[in-house]
């Protein structure tokens, strides 16, 4: 299937490494554009390396607000246009509730919910500029169901998704869609860490893969093409959803 990317202009952030770079993979192999954002300059640089001449990148932490608006300002500079973007974030740290600061809610609350009202702000004017604007967050199985000492990401993603479903209402009127991907275990370089918090990490893997119904963690690849889909204009009729990419690991109905 064509998915008509080609030169389509795709900001994908936290895409050093993990499921934003699987995600930037599949765009370029589509033929996008793609704009990646990460901390770190040299994980960014090795990225860039990696995925050849249609990527390029800009260093944005994006749980600043200073560093978000640098980063669209620089992307408008250049072009005054983006086609599709990438909401993407690394995830909250692990933690039960006794174990958790304030100081840990607020970080979580800045990297989690801000990162992507902040970024869908500064983007807009861009994206209204498209013929076939995007957006699509990534979140977490744990927005339908939620996950053992994972706190932090089981009480702030549900907001993203709230805000989502909110702007499929407000922005639909100039042609902005907006969906969010709901993945399960993909196996990252972040689950991984997860798995050796436990201190048993095959003990850890064994339990997880049980619970999927695929019998295996997901790999970044199978994401980042489900996720280059519903940016694309063939995801054009795809507007305000919730998709979960996890292998059948969620049981409920709806």
């Amino acid at each position: 299937m064509d998915l008509q990317l080609d030169g389509k202009r795709m900001l994908v952030t936290a895409a050093s490494r993990g499921l934003g770079f699987g995600v930037a993979k599949t765009l370029i192999q589509e033929g996008a554009e793609v704009i990646l954002c990460g901390r770190t300059k040299g994980s960014l640089e090795r990225a860039v390396h990696k995925l050849g001449t249609n990527a390029r990148y800009v260093v944005a932490d994006v749980s600043k607000a200073e560093d978000i608006s640098q980063l669209i300002t620089n992307i408008e500079r250049e072009k005054g246009v983006i086609d599709g973007m990438f909401v993407n974030a690394g995830g909250p740290p692990p933690g039960q509730f006794s174990e958790l600061t304030d100081e840990d809610w607020e970080r979580s609350f800045h990297l989690t919910l801000m990162s992507a009202v902040r970024l869908t702000r500064e983007a807009l004017p861009l994206l209204r500029e498209s013929s076939s604007p995007s957006i699509l967050y990534s979140t977490s199985i744990s927005v339908k169901q939620p996950i053992g000492n994972l706190l932090l990401s089981n009480s702030l993603r549900p907001a993203v998704i709230g805000m989502m479903r909110t702007l499929a209402e407000e922005i639909s009127r100039d042609g902005v869609r907006t969906n969010a991907v709901c993945p399960g275990y993909i196996n990252t370089e972040r689950v991984q860490e997860l798995m050796k918090a436990t201190g048993n990490p095959d003990e850890a893997m064994e339990r997880i893969t049980s619970s999927i119904p695929l019998g295996r963690m997901g790999r970044p690849a199978e994401f980042g093409a489900v996720c280059a889909f519903l940016l694309s204009p063939m995801a054009s009729y795809v507007h305000g959803a919730l998709i979960l990419v996890d292998g059948g690991m969620y049981k409920g109905m709806m």
